[in-house]
């Protein structure tokens, strides 16, 4: 039976207007679906001319979710960086591993493009979907569970009635503290330090990270040739010593500390620091919520997958509930959104302790587990057959994937 009401404000609400919120909400309203779109932010639409420190390593199967959702199309060329080889090595030995996205016949690995281009291409492919409200500077208050529907207030006394109401508001989620969902956060007791560099030789399209005494520093290629993506994880006080030194002993400390790969620094961009940690929210869904992206997990920023999963997330929760809709069913329902969770949790539990494991075995400082890590590299850059398995579950090329990612529009 056709469900019919009135009263229903929005099919789905979603709470966050990031990558992975605009994201999900541009895949249900290309289906059709009446959504909501409330962030915190400003409206506009920045300007492609911005230098953003935050960029992201986006896989192939997030291609192909952001070219679903309308955005990928909206991105400029000049503005996007394919990385074909990665290099991976160890400050504490000979041991290294180089993968290459031609061994699978592929012409890339992944692309490396800024967050803010990102956003501004989904924000305006969203002001474009008459099925999609988006409102800016807002957030949600409270919380009230109906017979058959769910009920979000504002600031200003708005309340909007919906079937689901969707939590893509990220690590420190309103809603999902609103929903009362546990968010289980262990603190690395690490800082990661980002910017932008020119250097003096080419990066020629590899994606390079070393594996350091204190944590992992790469280098992710730009569409500028001379010009990469710096990561740095560290302690928090050699993050905030690195911070506060100026561009010529910046320079030289980070030039050193990749062992010259790129040669001399030139020049840098502002140098932003954010603190490391990874979570797991004990429910991806409750009544009528349901969690992605960073309000569901987090993952140390050492494989740059962590955009990747959200974005799985949101193609996979867009797939689950279109369909009970196009059927005229109840799409906010909890046999629904646990088909949901059983897709996406243990998945993403599992890659996040994978890195977090990976994590600890780079930064033991025993001697025999130094050179069993670097025996480990060795071997497996010695065995293309293994190297090309990791390859394509990297790349998001194989596993248990929603049709978006496949490209199966």
């Amino acid at each position: 039976m056709m469900i019919v009401d009135d009263k229903i404000d929005a099919d789905v609400i979603v709470v966050g207007g990031g990558i992975i919120g605009g994201s999900f909400a541009s895949l249900l309203g290309q289906a059709g679906l009446k959504v909501i779109l409330l962030d915190a932010s400003k409206r506009q639409v920045e300007s492609f001319k911005k230098i953003d420190t935050r960029v992201f390593a986006i896989t192939m199967a997030s291609k192909q979710i952001l070219k679903k959702t309308g955005a990928w199309k909206r991105l400029q060329k000049k503005d996007i960086a394919c990385f074909r080889k990665m290099h991976v090595w160890d400050e504490n030995g000979l041991g290294e591993i180089n993968f290459d996205s031609a061994s699978i016949c592929q012409p890339t690995m992944g692309y490396v493009i800024s967050r803010q281009f990102i956003v501004d291409a989904l924000k305006e492919e969203l002001l474009e979907l008459d099925s999609v409200r988006c409102l800016w500077s807002v957030s949600p208050v409270s919380l009230r569970e109906e017979a058959d529907a769910i009920v979000l207030g504002m600031e200003d006394g708005l309340q909007f009635r919906t079937r689901l109401v969707v939590a893509a508001d990220g690590h420190n989620s309103k809603l999902r503290n609103l929903a009362n969902i546990h968010y289980q956060k262990y603190d690395y007791m690490q800082s990661a330090l980002g910017c932008t560099v020119i250097t003096k030789l080419e990066h020629r399209e590899i994606a390079r990270q070393r594996f350091l005494k204190n944590g992992p520093l790469a280098f992710l290629p730009m569409a500028d040739s001379y010009q990469s993506a710096v990561v740095w994880s560290s302690s928090p006080e050699h993050v905030q010593h690195l911070k506060g030194l100026n561009k010529p002993e910046f320079h030289l400390a980070l030039a050193e500390a990749f062992a010259h790969k790129l040669g001399d620094i030139k020049e840098s961009t502002e140098k932003v620091v954010f603190p490391l940690s990874r979570a797991q929210a004990n429910s991806y869904i409750k009544s009528r919520v349901a969690l992605i992206g960073d309000s569901a997990h987090m993952i140390h920023p050492l494989a740059g997958i962590g955009a990747n999963l959200g974005l799985l997330d949101a193609a996979s929760l867009a797939e689950i509930v279109i369909a009970p809709y196009q059927r005229g069913r109840d799409l906010g329902r909890l046999q629904v959104l646990r088909r949901y969770e059983r897709r996406c949790k243990g998945t993403n539990r599992n890659m996040i302790y994978l890195i977090d494991s990976l994590k600890h075995l780079f930064e033991n400082k025993h001697q025999s587990v130094q050179w069993i890590r670097n025996f480990g590299l060795d071997a497996v850059d010695s065995f293309p057959f293994v190297k090309n398995v990791i390859l394509k579950r990297a790349m998001g090329l194989v596993g248990d994937l929603p049709k978006a990612a496949r490209g199966q529009f």
